[in-house]
């Protein structure tokens, strides 16, 4: 299992409330719906309010790298990610769920 994890900072001037957050808000929660291979899907605005936290974040799960890779350029992805884009900026990582112990010294 393949857990991808996205942090989103708003762009200066974009509130929760902006009619774009609303919009690709509702299109992620459309996405596994629309891409029969993602296996765990969570998402949503940051609850904590501190200088560091990012606004937005979305843990989601894969099989494994391939289908990882084929929802990276999934059609339905695509749009999603550019709205996102648009908006905010972006960081991610991808975890081999669950972590391996041998590779905790």
């Amino acid at each position: 299992m393949i857990r991808h994890l996205v942090l989103f900072r708003f762009k200066p001037g974009v509130q929760a409330d902006d009619a774009r957050v609303v919009a690709v808000r509702r299109a992620m929660a459309a996405l596994p719906d629309l891409i029969p291979f993602i296996r765990d899907w969570q998402h949503g605005l940051n609850l904590t309010a501190d200088a560091q936290a990012w606004d937005y974040g979305l843990a989601a799960a894969f099989d494994d790298e391939n289908d990882l890779q084929r929802y990276f350029a999934h059609p339905a992805h695509l749009p999603v990610l550019a709205q996102w884009e648009a908006i905010a900026e972006l960081v991610f990582v991808d975890l081999a769920s669950p972590a391996s112990e041998s590779n905790v010294h």
